[in-house]
């Protein structure tokens, strides 16, 4: 077990953990298509066997919260390959026959082999025109007359 999770695990109740390990399962069931069909709330909390209201006050706690990410993020890193898949059925061609430009370009930069370059292009017309300190002054002194009325 990693020292991260079991921080997190410390600052909640074994209810706790089992709710935040099932609210997660239960969010990547309706993503990933696999397992039971999405509970609602209501049917959530009568699983981990509490009051539908407490699962709300818990989802408001920072600890439960921190938590619940952590189970995400842990879920999400297990997606790696099925990412890379994806990626590669995109550039063969997917459904439709046609590579996917994107895809290329996404796996370029992934693999470093392009780096991002903004290029910017002054298309002024000779140099920037800028006011002597006398100017300023006088332009000052205008708009100080405009607002105090002298």
């Amino acid at each position: 077990m990693s020292k991260r999770k079991r921080q997190l695990e410390s600052a909640l109740k074994p209810q706790q953990q089992k709710a935040a390990q099932l609210y997660v399962q239960n969010e990547w069931n309706e993503l990933t298509g696999e397992g039971e069909k999405k509970l609602t709330m209501t049917e959530l909390a009568e699983k981990i066997g509490i009051a539908r209201s407490t699962l709300f006050e818990w989802k408001a706690d920072e600890d439960f919260n921190a938590y619940v990410a952590y189970l995400s993020d842990v879920q999400m890193s297990g997606m790696h390959d099925e990412f890379n898949r994806s990626v590669v059925k995109a550039w063969r061609g997917g459904p439709n026959g046609i590579p996917s430009v994107k895809s290329l370009e996404l796996y370029a930069k992934m693999r470093g082999l392009v780096k991002n370059v903004e290029i910017i292009e002054d298309r002024r017309e000779g140099k920037p025109s800028y006011k002597s300190e006398d100017d300023l002054r006088q332009d000052i002194s205008a708009l100080d007359e405009m607002i105090n009325g002298k």
